[in-house]
């Protein structure tokens, strides 16, 4: 059974509400915000050099970029790394996106890098974007449309960020959602468990990487 991360956060009310309006076993109201779909592409989101930084304590990583997030990027890639390999062994495609922000002229900065730790390999895509959501400039829709795919695995960050647009707008655009928690990351710790809350609650099925895994296994494969 799933370990609730955000457990620690709620009130007895909270919990409440969550079991008596049925988010625990349903989700939202208004659209089918559990469904895991039978072909999925996994979206890995901005997993780049500005981003992730060293493998450092984040108080030291934002030395070098403020957006850095060192330990807590490592501690993620330890999860996403053997995910991805998973992953390609079932043939599921892969797309990665970077962010390019305004404030780079040149979008092949090495800064802009995806870490090589969990970079693309021949086969996998990569898209640019300029806002939060992967769909938002971008041809993404498109691609998943001609792939046939009804579902987005995500991986990557920041969960209250770039990973939330993009599960919302993954939502809104008729795709299951799948969240393996532990290949999910944040700056600030609050952050990252209310924005997996939020999105369990409305948008998305959140797991641990090993149900994910063996859903893949048992309906995909």
């Amino acid at each position: 059974m799933t370990e609730r991360i955000w457990e620690d956060l709620l009130s007895e009310q909270d919990k409440q509400v969550i079991t008596k309006a049925g988010y625990d076993k349903e989700g939202a109201s208004s659209w089918e915000s559990r469904g895991l779909g039978t072909n999925p592409m996994v979206l890995v989101i901005d997993m780049q050099r500005l981003i992730v930084g060293e493998n450092e304590h984040i108080l030291d990583a934002v030395e070098e970029y403020r957006t850095a997030m060192g330990h807590i990027a490592w501690e993620a890639i330890e999860e996403i790394q053997p995910f991805l390999s998973f992953v390609r062994e079932h043939e599921i495609p892969i797309t990665y996106t970077r962010v390019v922000p305004s404030s780079y002229d040149d979008p092949t900065h090495p800064d802009l890098d995806i870490v090589d730790a969990v970079g693309p390999e021949p086969g996998d895509t990569v898209i640019d974007k300029s806002y939060a959501s992967a769909f938002y400039g971008t041809d993404l829709l498109s691609r998943l449309v001609r792939g046939g795919h009804d579902s987005v695995i995500i991986v990557g960050n920041s969960t209250s960020g770039c990973v939330r647009a993009t599960a919302v707008d993954a939502k809104q655009n008729g795709f299951s959602v799948l969240l393996p928690q532990e290949c999910i990351f944040d700056r600030i710790e609050a952050s990252h468990k209310i924005g997996l809350l939020d999105l369990w609650m409305k948008y998305a099925e959140v797991l641990e990487r090993s149900e994910v895994q063996a859903y893949i296994e048992e309906s995909i494969a």
